[in-house]
């Protein structure tokens, strides 16, 4: 109906020239190409800042659990030295050395252990030249088996050791039955003798 808005005259009224409705239908065109070009750049601006967000979420959370199990790897081979050395005094025991026990004290605690850890550096006097990160190795000046943290973003270290976790084989203090019974062993434990916070 003339006079009627439509797509390619939507003001009703522009037709009274040649060419009329041709050049509306440019103008439309030009507008719906050009504002959907514009909503395309924002939805792709938008959809990179989610993606974003959400990889340093999983990033970091990817980190954190990376961590836990590094630190639960580390206590893991702790609990192990601690059977290996409560299995080697019950075999002195047995054995009836039992006044050798206390000469354990300050030894290295992978050497009762049936296979050292993959992570294990070795016997040093003091710190080895190379990385030690992730790894064990024993300390053999200060007769300690020492553990330096990899993954540091939850750990907080002594002032004096950096990032690392130290235990020795420590003879047993106070206990009242060996000032009441003579010629009693000396017992020992392994223990983490620096002090640090991991998590």
């Amino acid at each position: 109906m003339a006079g009627s808005p439509t797509r390619s005259n939507p003001i009703g009224w522009i037709e009274t020239f040649p060419g009329a409705n041709a050049a509306n239908d440019a103008v439309w065109q030009h507008g719906a190409k050009y504002g959907h070009a514009g909503a395309t750049l924002l939805e792709f601006a938008v959809s990179a800042t989610v993606l974003g967000v959400v990889a340093v979420i999983f990033l970091g959370r990817l980190l954190t659990a990376e961590e836990h199990a590094e630190k639960s790897a580390m206590e893991l081979s702790i609990s192990h030295m601690r059977a290996g050395l409560r299995a080697q005094v019950g075999a002195l025991l047995i054995a009836d050395r039992a006044s050798e026990i206390g000469a354990l004290a300050g030894g290295d605690p992978i050497d009762w252990l049936e296979l050292p850890p993959e992570n294990y550096l070795g016997k040093f006097h003091g710190r080895p030249p190379h990385d030690v990160a992730g790894a064990w190795y024993f300390d053999a000046i200060r007769g300690e088996l020492v553990y330096t943290a990899n993954s540091r973003r939850h750990f907080a270290p002594s002032a004096s050791d950096g990032y690392t976790v130290r235990v020795k084989i420590v003879p047993i203090a106070g206990r009242k039955e060996s000032a009441a019974t003579p010629g009693e062993p000396a017992w020992v434990q392994l223990a983490i003798v620096n002090e640090y916070r991991w998590f």
